[in-house]
């Protein structure tokens, strides 16, 4: 009985996910690897895998690379205190207060990475298409978008409360005894041994540390059940809903209002039917139209449905540029960190609304007569140059 979550090209899409698998080919896992690359994914639950799609994985080679990484870790794997392997540290969270972070030491990070490596290229490990969080090739911007194309004008904003912290090896396991392929490998002879040895390498305290290559992953992989049944309740809810998940903030949206305290119970409801364990944080909770002040992931969607980065942060990029250009004209040059802060501000806000931050940008540059690229491009060339 398991979720079977597969690549697709978009020009794909319209074809039935059984015609996709019973068409399987010796160039289908190629094709599963460049489409990989778009994000774009289909899941589907069946009550049995179609023998088409068996006959194309070898489930004992499959064990026997995950078996060879535990031996080649075993000596992490067997470490009592686990903390010993960690540098924990705080940052502030944008929404205030302090985030722990749980760095792991280099040998660790590189055994997490391998792990990862062999999730995702071994056992093919997805994610759900509502998924958007530590994927390539998807961004914040990219979840937006499907809420935009949906032309939608009400949203309810849930966050889920201590998402890495509360998960827990059990709730991975339970959950990747649904997923295709993993669910075949854990049936082998030790494979559910397997699994359990190489995830314990991957918690810390009973959860997930944030900070690990391995924890994004893994949160992305054990949500497609979760992220399925919501996307499915959402399709045949009355009006329909939009919905996305990037990490821990959930955001389901309709062109149309709609009551937001049942569609809340309905994804704790699932929650609670998934025995997930972590819930809801319905102090968090926000419904609203986008004739407000649509904040989602750091852009607004705005009543014209536009994504914007809104207009005070506008404005303080106007003051950046205006003190870029005022110094360089003076002979001053930034430091090389605030230079690559504010390259990367201003590839953000370009990749967000080109045309209109493109503009501003046009328009210093014909004051001052110097390109914005220049001043950027000497600075960091020349790091004597600097400003301390």
């Amino acid at each position: 009985m398991p979720f079977i979550t597969i690549s697709v090209d978009p020009k794909h899409y319209q074809l039935s996910f059984d015609d996709i698998l019973n068409g399987i080919t010796k160039s289908f896992f190629k094709e599963q690897q460049e489409n990989q690359e778009m994000g774009n994914t289909r899941t589907a639950y069946r009550e049995f895998t179609p023998q088409a799609l068996l006959d194309n994985y070898d489930f004992e080679k499959m064990l026997n690379v995950l078996k060879a990484f535990n031996q080649k870790h075993q000596h992490l794997i067997n470490t009592e205190n686990k903390s010993t392997l960690y540098r924990s540290f705080s940052i502030p969270k944008s929404s205030g207060g302090l985030r722990r972070i749980d760095a792991p030491n280099d040998e660790l990070k590189f055994a997490l990475r391998e792990l990862k490596h062999i999730f995702e290229t071994v056992f093919h490990g997805l994610h759900h298409t509502s998924a958007f969080a530590y994927i390539k090739g998807r961004s914040t911007i990219d979840a937006i978008k499907r809420h935009q194309a949906n032309n939608s004008r009400w949203f309810l904003k849930l966050d889920f409360s201590n998402f890495f912290g509360s998960t827990t090896i059990d709730f991975v396991m339970h959950q990747l005894a649904m997923i295709f392929p993993f669910s075949e490998v854990i049936k082998q002879e030790g494979g559910k041994e397997a699994f359990i040895q190489a995830l314990s390498l991957a918690f810390l305290n009973g959860g997930l540390p944030q900070g690990t290559p391995f924890s994004p992953a893994i949160t992305n992989l054990m949500m497609i059940p979760i992220d399925h049944a919501i996307a499915k309740a959402m399709r045949e809810h009355t009006p329909h809903i939009r919905y996305t998940r990037y990490a821990d903030d959930l955001l389901l949206s309709s062109d149309l209002s709609f009551k937001w305290t049942e569609v809340q119970e309905k994804v704790v409801d699932i929650l609670r039917r998934a025995q997930a364990p972590f819930s809801i944080k319905i102090e968090k909770t926000r419904y609203g139209s986008s004739a407000g002040r649509n904040w989602n992931l750091g852009v607004m969607l705005n009543k014209d449905n536009q994504i914007t980065i809104g207009n005070q942060k506008k404005r303080i990029f106007k003051a950046m540029l205006f003190a870029l250009h005022n110094d360089y004209s003076k002979g001053k040059f930034w430091s090389l960190s605030d230079i690559q802060e504010f390259q990367g501000l201003m590839s953000y806000y370009l990749m967000v609304e080109r045309d209109n931050i493109q503009k501003i940008i046009e328009s210093y540059e014909e004051k001052y007569k110097v390109k914005v690229s220049h001043i950027v491009k000497t600075t960091m060339s020349n790091p004597s140059r600097q400003a301390a």
